[in-house]
């Protein structure tokens, strides 16, 4: 599912970025280009986090940027993003994080599928250090692929 819905062009690799807000900005940078979301929903999936705390961040250093549909999203789209270094977001249990999803759902249901993905690609901590070291979007995406096969 995931390989499915995300493409080259909605992977970044090794950004360098300096707190987690510009995190948020960066990963989501792909959807905007691509028109997938508005402005806006960079800024919702922010203030989401400012009002609500770091519940973004879902597994040891792993976020799921997201905010409500009717903030700002156009249509279906998932980016990626890892950091050059860790970033941290408040979240003690499961910072710093590495792996920055960014997900856009134009509707409170069509994420679902995704979201079973990510679990299965996200549940056991020496996957998300393998796929923070890849360098190479084919070999990223590969990777992805089998994690998300062999669950």
């Amino acid at each position: 599912m995931l390989t499915n819905i995300v493409s080259p062009d909605k992977i970044l690799l090794h950004q360098s970025v300096s707190d987690w807000q510009q995190a948020i900005t960066v990963a989501a940078k792909p959807l905007l280009d691509s028109k997938y979301i508005y402005p806006e929903y960079i800024t919702a999936m922010i203030d989401a986090v400012k009002n609500y705390g770091p519940y973004i961040v879902i597994a040891k250093g792993v976020a799921l940027a997201h905010a409500r549909s009717e903030d700002g999203v156009k249509s279906m789209g998932l980016s990626i993003m890892t950091t050059k270094d860790p970033i941290n977001f408040g979240n003690p249990e499961n910072d710093p994080v590495k792996i920055i999803f960014c997900l856009a759902a134009p509707d409170p249901t069509t994420h679902l599928d995704v979201m079973r993905s990510l679990v299965n690609v996200i549940n056991e901590n020496w996957k998300i250090e393998q796929l923070s070291k890849i360098d190479n979007i084919e070999q990223f995406i590969s990777i992805l692929n089998k994690f998300e096969q062999n669950a």
